[in-house]
């Protein structure tokens, strides 16, 4: 990694540890979840950089994929198990984190306990060890009254790429791909009350730009102007300076077309409580050390 990318990919970290504080702050019972993600999103611009995806706001079973509509009416609950997913990008370089807030405390144990399996995998990462090992190892973390969602998992980060070809499972695998130093990835373990797999639920009000071909229309054409300006990162229509009915229709057709892809809500199969903790490594570039840029 050179050092330019370094600093940025720092930068990017240092921005996003104060946007996991404000998301902390404004995840209030009573709060619609809109506030919480605009909140956050708002920061990171503030602060001079660009969001790398929409803050994704999941909710009890719900593991990913989710952020608030421009007429957004659901608000934050004081059971609620709430997972706030939040990416920055310097230049490009992601810094990619992930925190789950109960403001009633009753879900407090899960929370600790997958904060605990993070903490443990970022100190058993290093370069040399296979993604078979890593993976093997975060498992046996997790204690027997909850289950790694195995469909789930961390991921390489690549400069306007939040996932950078090379999957990184929190279950043993048999994957003998190795960590390098300079590598910048997302350790990302979900853990959860019921089985332990996600399934695709209703769309989640989070795009991505996948082409630009079979574009004919004059409205799809102009959205897709739009869209081009996100860089192909995925996008909300919270974004985009009108959402009515044409660029509704406008965009079903470009996803129809396969210019646009929509991503589905995850949810947990069995309605289990997932809980979710990430934070983006560079590994060994401190000397040999790693560089967790997201913690605080």
């Amino acid at each position: 990694m050179d050092e330019e990318a370094k600093e940025n990919y720092i930068r990017a970290g240092e921005v996003i540890q104060d946007a996991r504080q404000k998301a902390r702050e404004v995840s209030e019972p009573g709060t619609n979840v809109k506030v919480i993600a605009e909140e956050v999103e708002g920061l990171i611009r503030d602060e001079g950089l660009e969001t790398a995806f929409p803050v994704n706001i999941s909710i009890n079973d719900e593991a990913a994929h989710y952020t608030p509509a421009p007429d957004e009416d659901r608000v934050l609950k004081e059971d609620d198990v709430l997972k706030i997913d939040i990416g920055a990008h310097s230049e490009g370089y992601i810094a990619d984190t992930a925190l789950t807030v109960n403001p009633s405390g009753k879900h407090q144990e899960v929370i600790d306990t997958v904060e605990e399996v993070l903490a443990s995998a970022l100190e058993f990462i290093e370069p040399g060890i296979t993604i078979e090992e890593f993976g093997s190892y975060v498992e046996k973390q997790v204690p027997p009254q909850y289950n790694v969602i195995r469909n789930l998992t961390g991921h390489y980060l690549g400069r306007y790429t939040q996932h950078a070809g090379v999957s990184i499972p929190n279950i043993d695998n048999a994957s003998s791909h190795e960590f390098q130093e300079g590598d910048a990835v997302a350790i990302e373990p979900f853990i959860t009350t019921g089985a332990g797999s996600i399934k695709e639920g209703k769309p989640g009000n989070i795009y991505k730009q996948e082409n630009d071909r079979n574009v004919r229309g004059r409205h799809q054409r102009k959205l897709l102007g739009e869209i081009k300006d996100f860089n192909g990162l995925p996008f909300t229509s919270r974004w985009l300076s009108s959402f009515s009915g044409r660029e509704k229709m406008a965009m079903k057709k470009l996803i129809d077309a396969g210019v646009v892809h929509s991503y589905p809500v995850l949810n947990e199969v069995d309605g289990g409580i997932v809980a979710q903790a990430e934070h983006t490594v560079l590994v060994g570039v401190d000397d040999g050390d790693n560089i967790v840029t997201t913690r605080n």
